[in-house]
């Protein structure tokens, strides 16, 4: 956690530096139509805000312009594939709401792993505990638990985006964006 107050409140501020697949416009409606249907939670998550996270660098202060360049160094250089990404279930509980893969997803995980050593090799750790477990989260706070299949949302993903993510405000920055694909 920073010291950085939230500009209204006492709340503290947590920086994270993320990169994600963001769905595509029709996916993004698929997820809304899904996530409008889930009753009483917490909180919906933004149809701007929708991504899958593919690694998370927590900071104690804002991030320094240094770091923000290793971090797009890396992924300008990792050649990745524009890739299909497939969610066919959802699961909630009383943290929060998930879409996940219905099947696993060997191009994914291969070019999160690369991206992760790239990081690694520039010394940028991942988030202490952060495990790699692709899905899209699309609320917060369910009461109750369950797990069912969804008709499948799909899209190919041709852009990875690195995101600064104020928590304690719900802000993200987009700080970069690189195509993947021919």
């Amino acid at each position: 956690m920073t010291k950085l107050r939230s500009y209204d409140t006492d709340e503290l501020v947590l920086h994270r530096l993320f990169f994600a697949l963001k769905p595509s416009e029709e996916a993004i409606g698929e997820i809304a139509e899904i996530r409008d249907g889930l009753g009483p939670v917490q909180s919906h998550i933004p149809d701007e805000k929708l991504h899958m996270t593919l690694f998370v660098h927590d900071r104690p202060t804002t991030p320094d312009p240094e770091l923000i360049d290793r971090m797009s160094k890396v992924a300008a250089k990792i050649a990745g594939p524009a890739m299909r990404v497939a969610l066919g279930e959802l699961i909630g509980n009383v943290s929060n709401v998930l879409l996940r893969p219905g099947d696993h997803m060997p191009v994914l995980g291969a070019f999160r792993d690369k991206l992760a050593y790239g990081l690694a090799v520039a010394g940028v750790p991942s988030m202490r505990g952060y495990r790699f477990d692709p899905h899209v989260t699309i609320a917060y706070g369910m009461r109750d638990s369950f797990r069912r299949s969804v008709p499948l949302i799909s899209w190919r993903s041709d852009e990875l985006v690195l995101v600064h993510s104020l928590v304690g405000l719900t802000e993200h920055r987009i700080l970069g964006r690189w195509k993947l694909g021919d």
